[in-house]
């Protein structure tokens, strides 16, 4: 039988941001907050305590990543959050030409402070890293990339090389300074926007090669936990499978994950849902 590709249905709005009143309660202000490791501990950890949640993440918006390579970023007091303001590239295969990403500069600095920060005080981190669409998508047009991936694939493999090589490095970065927890998402690119025929040449291209290299140089102690959305594309691919881990007792699905050794790549479900009760089974993936 062959592997086809489902689209998960998203459950959740993916709002980011907060409001001006929400950043002065916590005495702090709008845009600030989004630039300095300091007021990002300070939101993650109230984020995390109105939540009831077992963990903080960050970071707040999708621009991180394209910002460090170049991408201009638009920030207020609106409670989107930073976005793209304009876009700086004008072709797909301009990505070639940018600066590789750099952990140690700008706002993923920051981020990387703050989340070493949260740690040192005994937090559980759950860094969100963006994949390709998402990134191109904050520094162009992304119907370009999409014409991109029709008509010059060759083009699209190298650029999907280029920026797999980005992600990788923002994610030992990560790794480097105690994170070993990883929400991966990709919101422009699922089934639903870029339909089943590009679904699966990005899986082969980009998602499957990037996970692929991940569990080779991540620590087995690392989970990288995808957004359903891309672990239902890389299943339908062909490309991994599900397996399924009995569990002692109930406990949250992200304790059950944390606790059992072979579980290195998960995506069962929303990352807005691991602080839910999973009774007797939890399944991750392998990756083929």
């Amino acid at each position: 039988m062959m592997a086809k590709l489902i689209d998960f249905k998203c459950q959740y709005a993916d709002f980011r941001g907060v409001t001006p009143e929400y950043a002065a309660s916590l005495g702090l202000k709008l845009p600030d907050l989004y630039l300095n490791a300091e007021d990002m501990v300070k939101l993650a950890l109230k984020i995390k305590e109105d939540n009831n949640s077992s963990f903080c993440k960050l970071p707040l918006d999708t621009c991180v990543q394209a910002e460090n390579l170049g991408g201009k970023i638009k920030y207020d007091d609106s409670p989107l959050g930073p976005r793209k303001d304009i876009d700086i590239l004008n072709d797909t295969e301009e990505v070639l030409n940018l600066p590789a990403i750099d952990p140690s500069k700008g706002r993923m600095a920051e981020l990387l402070k703050a989340c070493q920060m949260l740690i040192e005080q005994g937090e559980t981190v759950a860094l969100e890293i963006r994949g390709i669409f998402d990134m191109l998508n904050s520094l162009m047009d992304i119907q370009k990339v999409f014409m991109t991936c029709a008509m010059k694939q060759d083009v699209m493999k190298k650029v999907c090389d280029r920026i797999r090589s980005d992600v990788v490095t923002y994610f030992l970065a990560a790794e480097k300074i105690g994170c070993n927890l990883f929400f991966y998402s990709d919101s422009s690119g699922g089934v639903n926007i870029i339909g089943p025929r590009f679904g699966k040449k990005m899986v082969e291209w980009f998602t499957y090669p990037l996970m692929k290299e991940l569990s080779e140089v991540l620590s087995e102690k690392t989970i990288v936990h995808m957004c359903p959305k891309v672990s239902f594309m890389l299943v339908g691919s062909g490309k991994a499978k599900w397996k399924a881990e009995e569990i002692p007792e109930e406990t949250d699905y992200l304790s059950a994950y944390k606790n059992n050794p072979n579980v290195r790549f998960t995506g069962q479900r929303c990352n807005k849902e691991l602080n839910q009760t999973t009774k007797n089974k939890i399944y991750h993936l392998i990756i083929e």
